[in-house]
């Protein structure tokens, strides 16, 4: 099986195919005509660098072509292996074919049109939580000054009143296409002591959906849950710590679920007291309870059952 890399950016893509590398517009002709000069059975392979690898992506899922995305950090560790000195488009699509042939990665399946616009809108609706506090913190700071002025203090109320009306539109269509796509999966989760709708929300538009992952370990890695160990020879000895490599807001909602966790979930509880005892820190041990919530949602809608807080003591 051949490997075709293509290197992708804003108005081309270059091809490492097999007459040599050729660069392609990023428009519909463009698409087209690398369709036509990928060879049948090859697998291309592109990086996962942002939205504007997303036509192509679409593309090639249309046309049935096997296709990989790879993570951008593995071919650049790639890269250094081969104490690469340089880079360049037509170099790393290149170099893109050698990681294939090398380490045959995973077929990538086509995301729902479903999932796709829910994660679209949840990351706007992100977006604008964060405008809302940054124009709520200058608002603070301005009432502060003696001589506010008028005109500025106006239009920041128009604008957060605007901005509030936003969220709430998109929290409540988020809530309500969520029950309509995956009502059962919804209401399973936030039997879960310690997940209510926004963890649950946020679990079931994470990556691929909670279900796609092949186990739960795959999920909380996805997360940046699991932990990173550093240790080599008999003198370094680092602390064990979270990897962070991941899906950064998915574990910062997880870690607040967490609190609710420890005292509401028996098996959550259970590990809590347990590595507090073992003299852990509180937030290592809620770390610790965020990673067993994934597990336990994944687990869930894997065996399509709702939460049993005795299940943990029937297994022990």
């Amino acid at each position: 099986m051949d490997y075709i890399g293509i290197d992708i950016s804003q108005d081309y893509v270059d091809a490492d195919l097999p007459g040599g590398v050729q660069r392609l517009a990023q428009d519909p002709a463009g698409l087209r005509a690398l369709l036509a000069a990928v060879p049948a059975g090859a697998v291309c392979v592109l990086e996962a660098t942002g939205p504007y690898g997303l036509r192509l992506l679409a593309a090639l899922h249309r046309a049935q072509r096997p296709v990989c995305v790879v993570n951008p950090l593995q071919v650049r560790r790639f890269a250094q292996s081969q104490l690469r000195r340089s880079k360049t488009d037509r170099t790393h699509a290149q170099l893109l074919s050698q990681f294939g042939r090398a380490f045959t990665p995973a077929l990538h399946a086509p995301t729902a049109l479903w999932l796709t616009q829910l994660q679209q809108r949840q990351a706007l609706l992100d977006l604008l939580k964060g405008q809302r506090t940054a124009l709520g913190n200058h608002q603070h700071a301005l009432a502060q000054s003696p001589w506010p002025d008028p005109v500025s203090t106006r239009a920041l109320e128009a604008e957060l009143d605007r901005l509030d009306q936003q969220v709430a539109d998109l929290e409540k269509s988020l809530a309500r296409d969520a029950r309509a796509q995956c009502g059962a999966d919804y209401a399973r989760l936030q039997t879960i002591p310690g997940v209510g709708p926004r963890v649950a929300l946020a679990l079931l538009l994470a990556g691929p959906g909670l279900r796609a992952f092949a186990g739960w370990r795959q999920a909380v890695a996805y997360a940046g849950l699991c932990p990173r160990h550093y240790a080599s020879g008999t003198s370094v000895r680092g602390r064990p710590r979270l990897s962070k490599l991941g899906d950064g807001r998915l574990r910062k909602l997880l870690y607040l679920g967490a609190w609710s966790a420890s005292r509401a979930n028996p098996a959550c509880q259970a590990l809590y007291q347990r590595l507090l005892e073992r003299g852990k820190a509180k937030p290592q041990a809620l770390c610790a309870v965020a990673a067993r919530l994934l597990r336990q949602a994944w687990a869930l809608l894997t065996h399509e059952r709702d939460f049993d807080p005795h299940f943990h003591l029937a297994l022990a």
